[in-house]
């Protein structure tokens, strides 16, 4: 195992207002796996309905990179998805084997999801090519916003299927731990009213979402 780094190394020093900004370079012409890729949501008018699409980060990568693969656990929009004309393999990220590599893979809002997201991390870096990177975003606990959401509602948002917090720090060792070294991270913030996110134009820490780069052993100059 790597050498425990300098916790302040894996702040963020910079911030974007969308996160493709970062991916996109890393799936241009580039063999590259999506983990999550369903959008699943019911119908307003039939609450019994599901309507399965790609979802919004897929269709940017996809616009790109016409080649890109797709994971997903939900079985009937892996099948929906695939008659779009789309290339997505239903499995379990933490342990599907897909018998490839890859330079790129993009885990967006899906590692908080996840049973066990070092299962995940270790499964993912044995589907990654010798220079290939895996990108990961996820919500911010520290959140501007959810001091609010506190006061008022006894409590922070959380999203019914999330499983654990993550902020840079705590995700910068989980991935240490699996054999994979941070080389990029920043902080994602949306552009939002002024008001509700004026603590973020001080701090990073209280901005949206973060996310981080990584490739595995140590960083290659």
């Amino acid at each position: 195992m790597p050498p425990t780094p300098d916790w302040r190394a894996s702040i963020p020093q910079r911030t974007v207002r969308d996160r493709l900004d970062v991916i996109l370079p890393y799936v241009t012409n580039r063999r590259v796996l999506d983990v999550g890729v369903v959008d699943s949501r019911r119908k307003v008018d039939d609450s019994r309905q599901r309507v399965r699409k790609p979802d919004a980060l897929f269709q940017q990568i996809s616009q790109n990179n016409a080649e890109v693969v797709g994971v997903d656990l939900d079985p009937e929009g892996v099948e929906e998805l695939n008659t779009m004309g789309y290339k997505v393999h239903c499995g379990n990220a933490e342990d599907i084997v897909l018998d490839r590599t890859f330079d790129t893979i993009v885990a967006g809002e899906i590692i908080e999801h996840l049973d066990n997201p070092g299962a995940f991390l270790r499964n993912m870096k044995s589907h990654l090519d010798a220079n290939g990177v895996v990108i990961v975003s996820t919500p911010n606990p520290f959140y501007c916003k959810q001091s609010g959401k506190i006061w008022r509602k006894h409590r922070p948002q959380v999203h019914e299927e999330h499983t654990c917090w993550f902020d840079p720090i705590t995700l910068t060792e989980l991935m240490r731990r699996q054999g994979l070294t941070v080389v990029d991270s920043c902080w994602v913030q949306p552009r939002g009213s002024w008001h509700k996110t004026w603590k973020q134009r001080f701090r990073g820490y209280f901005s949206h979402s973060f996310i981080l780069v990584a490739q595995t052993g140590e960083p290659r100059h």
